[in-house]
């Protein structure tokens, strides 16, 4: 295999990489898609960005990197840097994120999606963002635009925030700069909602002349899509968000808004009424809430007032609560099949709190015409098991699906499964609370640097670190419910500073540094999983076991058990990111030996069930390993 044939900028490839990149180049030759569930540091993106790129500068179609870190957005850009380096080719690229997080009006980020797409098209409608004025004269591109975008293709391939920061001094619109150099990209790198959401990718590929069915995909992180395609067509509408736009409507005197608010707020209550700490839940038909709705308003003649006020309020203050129930009430009119309806109760500190839920079960109403619609799709994971269910849950036709084998030695990580706790709910009790901390504190003592720790919940973790506090003789760092960017940031720093004394921190599964949180080096030691984080057995939950049971025969699997899997080896791979890295990781749940469990392992990471655990972790740590080096 010639590097050039692949562009593969490199020194060597190694064999599993090399098979990875031979599976990826046949399936776009022969225009099939390709799922991909391949360890942390096989090197995938180039793997599949050589390919593709070869691919497309020979047919001009596009690559579609598409990923939500900025991390991978960083690797992508890199990765296009070495290969025009290496081999003297222009590669044309756009790297783009969220619409919101690249607009230069102050408080833009803080806003709600929904409501910032209103909130931006009313300023340009209205002539008064000086940002895209200074970008767009007449439609086209301004001189000052102009300028710019030559100055930014002079140092392509350049990221988003190099971008922002010249729309910045200039005065431009970065998303507008940013559709504009797309018009000519060989690559564009994007989140995932700029090619599955509907109405993004249709606007977003008409202004940059993009065509799906010319397209190469890759989607990066391929775990989080069913999720993510699932909030894309999801609403929801709660008391809260009632009483602001209430208010809202107070403050700029539309009384007769204000009414029909109430109307609608009594109508919650009512949908509501029978709910309480002991029943937090239930199911709501599509027409139950509309006709309540419509016996009092008129459903559609308010939902289009509702629209037409938030438009107007968002012109003076950014953000409209009336106008986001607007589109709640066009969203409720969308159909059942794939979809849940739901209402549920929460006792805050602010009172009662009642929610009106309408979530989507089957991200493949999406994500399916897409897949197939586009010349090759490539979906990759550290984590994409069992690869079969996503293709399924996904909708992919005429795929294969791929394993590869993790690069790094043996004696480089140790996996264990203790099986001597549980914290299945029929189980938990002080007892069982005890028995953890003990067997906690036994391997993270064992240890000789930092350990993370996941629990499924806050409850059940603050239940367990009573005990585990006094028994630990490591320094404790407790992750706090809703972190921002900033406190995640800072309590990272001081924790690292502990990788020679070493300290644990105690962690929730689905939290912030479940997933997406590198620590490579001696700056992570080891992860423990406590528990399975299953999804609480809601309505929600039960929908969605019985929707993929009667559609693939898979409800248990494919609604319950395969999620918590796949987020108990995210939580895991927090430990080992690169060939030089050591580390422990401990499954601690006797459920992790039951066979539908157990299968979702790598089949090459050698699980060893024991109860030596202190013996086996302080054997790894002493032995002298030279670690295995890869280029």
């Amino acid at each position: 295999m010639d590097d050039i044939d692949i562009l593969f900028p490199y020194e060597k490839i190694r064999d599993e990489q090399e098979k990875l990149i031979l599976d990826i180049k046949e399936a776009i030759d022969n225009k099939k898609n390709i799922l991909i569930n391949a360890p942390t540091g096989l090197g995938k993106t180039i793997a599949a960005l050589g390919p593709a790129l070869k691919n497309v500068l020979e047919n001009k179609r596009t690559v579609f990197f598409l990923t939500s870190r900025h991390t991978q957005h960083l690797l992508a850009i890199k990765t296009i840097k070495d290969i025009q380096e290496k081999f003297g080719v222009e590669i044309k690229c756009c790297d783009i994120i969220g619409k919101k997080w690249m607009c230069s009006q102050q408080g833009a980020e803080n806003m709600p999606s929904g409501e910032f797409s209103e909130y931006c098209k009313a300023m340009r409608e209205d002539d008064i963002c000086e940002f895209y004025k200074n970008t767009k004269t007449k439609g086209k591109a301004s001189t000052i635009a102009v300028k710019a975008i030559e100055d930014i293709k002079k140092i392509m391939p350049a990221d988003t925030e190099t971008l922002n920061r010249i729309c910045k001094q200039e005065k431009l619109c970065p998303y507008e700069i940013a559709t504009i150099l797309a018009r000519e990209a060989d690559v564009v790198i994007a989140d995932y909602n700029y090619v599955f959401n509907e109405k993004i990718r249709d606007n977003f590929f008409l202004r940059a002349n993009k065509k799906l069915e010319e397209s190469i995909l890759i989607i990066d992180e391929g775990h989080n899509l069913p999720g993510r395609c699932r909030e894309m067509m999801s609403m929801k509408l709660s008391s809260y968000i009632i009483d602001r736009a209430i208010k809202e409507a107070k403050k700029f005197g539309y009384e007769e808004i204000k009414g029909k608010l109430i109307s609608i707020l009594d109508v919650l209550n009512e949908l509501g009424s029978e709910l309480d700490m002991e029943k937090e839940e239930d199911y709501v038909l599509k027409n139950e809430f509309f006709k309540k709705v419509d016996a009092t308003i008129e459903y559609d003649e308010s939902m289009e007032q509702f629209e037409l006020v938030g438009d107007d309020i968002r012109e003076l203050q950014r953000q409209s609560f009336i106008g986001s129930i607007a589109f709640f009430m066009e969203t409720w009119k969308g159909p059942d099949k794939g979809f849940s309806r739901t209402i549920n109760f929460r006792e805050t500190k602010y009172g009662k709190l009642l929610t009106l839920n309408y979530k989507c079960l089957d991200p493949s109403i999406i994500s399916k015409d897409v897949v197939n619609g586009c010349v090759c799709t490539i979906i990759m994971s550290g984590t994409l098991s069992p690869t079969e269910m996503y293709a399924d849950i996904l909708g992919f036709k005429n795929y294969s699906v791929e394993e590869y084998k993790d690069p790094f030695s043996g004696k480089n990580k140790l996996n264990l499964i203790i099986p001597d706790v549980t914290t299945k709910y029929t189980a938990r009790n002080q007892e069982q609370y005890k028995k953890i901390a003990l067997i906690l504190a036994e391997v993270v003592n064992a240890v000789p640097g930092n350990s993370f720790v996941f629990f499924p919940s806050y409850e059940l973790r603050n239940s367990i670190y009573r005990y585990f506090e006094k028994l630990s003789r490591k320094t404790i760092f407790l992750e706090i419910r809703g972190m921002s960017k900033e406190e995640k940031k800072s309590f990272l720093e001081k924790f690292k500073k502990y990788k020679d004394s070493g300290a644990v921190m105690l962690g929730v599964a689905q939290g912030s540094f479940g997933e997406g949180v590198d620590m490579p080096g001696e700056l992570l030691k080891c992860v423990v999983v406590v528990g399975v984080p299953l999804h609480k057995p809601n309505l929600e939950t039960k929908e969605l076991i019985e929707y993929y049971d009667d559609k693939y025969g898979e409800g248990m699997n494919y609604g319950y058990i395969y999620p918590a899997i796949t987020k108990t080896l995210q939580n895991a791979g927090r430990c080992i990111r690169s060939e030089k890295d050591r580390g422990v990781i401990v499954f601690m749940d006797a459920r992790y030996m039951w066979e539908n469990y157990k299968k979702c392992f790598p089949a090459d990471w050698d699980m060893k069930i024991t109860k030596m655990w202190k013996e086996r972790i302080g054997e790894f740590f002493r032995e002298k390993v030279e670690p295995t080096y890869f280029h």
